[in-house]
């Protein structure tokens, strides 16, 4: 399994590159890195933008031209390793933990081609932080959004627990982050005290 980390947005909303936005000396695309790592084989950064020294030896792919969105990057994926399988997630999941990467790879089983979570509340599914088998390509190939998987056989969409679904929580303005971290430090500390129990 590969992990494709998704930077092409333009960051019109945010102002700035949110994969490059600085976390306690790291930028959130370095965090990102640091927290699926461990649980894949390799990682790709997806689409352009500056890339921080210490990834300067994770492959770089560009978008492909003949798709819009993350579906870009995800099919340029695709294309260089077409027999890999794939977790697809955005540089903008501050509150990405490593738990809630092994639960969504813990979904893989023979027959399944993808998961795509779901939360509770939300209305729709969650096409990134999600998970891709070698086999989903040729689905990918045919859609115009990735969330249009969700409703073709061999995909499976698991709710996403309550205490890990600050994960897929992501940030598109800058007066998203203070809501972002007030939500996300008490779910990680109910998480720790979980841990903690004997």
């Amino acid at each position: 399994v590969y992990a494709g980390i998704l930077i092409g947005g333009k960051s019109n909303r945010f102002g700035q590159p949110k994969h490059l936005i600085d976390d306690s000396g790291k930028t959130w695309l370095e965090r990102t890195v640091e927290k699926v790592s461990p649980h894949v084989d390799e990682i790709a950064i997806l689409g352009a933008g500056g890339v921080p020294d210490s990834l300067a030896s994770v492959p770089v792919l560009c978008d492909t031209q003949d798709a819009q969105g993350p579906l870009a990057g995800m099919l340029a994926a695709k294309r260089w390793k077409p027999l890999t399988s794939w977790l697809f997630l955005p540089c903008d999941l501050p509150f990405l933990a490593g738990e809630s990467v092994r639960w969504l790879l813990d979904h893989r089983e023979p027959g399944v081609w993808a998961v795509l979570p779901r939360l509770p509340e939300a209305p729709g599914f969650e096409p990134l932080l999600a998970y891709y088998d070698f086999r989903a390509g040729s689905l990918l190939e045919r859609v115009h959004r990735p969330a249009e998987l969700a409703t073709e056989n061999h995909v499976v969409t698991p709710v996403v627990p309550e205490h890990l679904q600050v994960s897929w929580k992501n940030v598109n303005t800058p007066e998203d982050l203070a809501p972002v971290c007030r939500v996300g430090t008490t779910a990680n500390s109910l998480t720790a005290e979980r841990r903690n129990k004997p």
